[in-house]
C-alpha cells in the first residue's frame, strides 16, 4: 500500500506543480495587463518577450509551484523518498527544457533561475508538510 500512496503522491505533486504555476500566472495576468499581453504572445507564438520584472515573477511562481509540489507529495505519500522522486523528475524535465531546448531562446539567467531552485523548493515543500515521514 505504501508504494501506491507514493505513486499517487508523486502524480498529485506534479499536477499541483502545474496548477499552482498557471493559477499564479493567470492571476497576475488579470492584475497586470502588460504581463497578460506578453503571456498571450508567449502562448500564441512561443516568443519570450517578458520584461525582466515579468520574468522574475515567473521565477517566483516556478519556485512556489515546486514548493507546492513537494508539500502535496509529502502529504499524500508520507514518505521522503517520494519527495526526492518528484524533485528528480522536475529537475530532469526542467533541465532538458531550459538547459537544452530553450537555452538559446530565453535569457540565460531565466533558464538557470527555473532549474537551479527546483530541487531545493520541492524539498522545502516536503519539509513544510511535516516530519512524520517514513525514513
Amino acid at each position: 500500500m505504501k508504494i501506491w500512496r507514493s505513486v499517487l503522491g508523486v502524480i498529485a505533486g506534479l499536477v499541483a506543480w502545474a496548477i499552482v504555476f498557471y493559477a499564479l500566472a493567470f492571476g497576475l495576468a488579470a492584475l497586470w495587463r502588460d504581463y497578460g499581453l506578453h503571456g498571450r504572445e508567449f502562448f500564441d507564438s512561443g516568443a519570450f518577450t517578458f520584461t525582466a520584472p515579468m520574468a522574475a515573477c515567473n521565477l517566483v511562481f516556478w519556485a512556489l509551484a515546486a514548493v507546492a509540489a513537494g508539500w502535496v507529495t509529502m502529504k499524500i505519500a508520507q514518505r521522503r523518498e517520494a519527495v526526492w522522486v518528484i524533485a528528480g523528475l522536475l529537475v530532469i524535465y526542467l533541465g532538458c527544457i531550459h538547459l537544452l531546448l530553450y537555452w538559446p531562446r530565453y535569457p540565460w539567467w531565466y533558464n538557470l533561475g527555473v532549474v537551479i531552485p527546483a530541487v531545493f523548493a520541492v524539498l522545502l515543500g516536503g519539509r513544510l508538510a511535516g516530519r512524520r515521514a517514513a525514513a
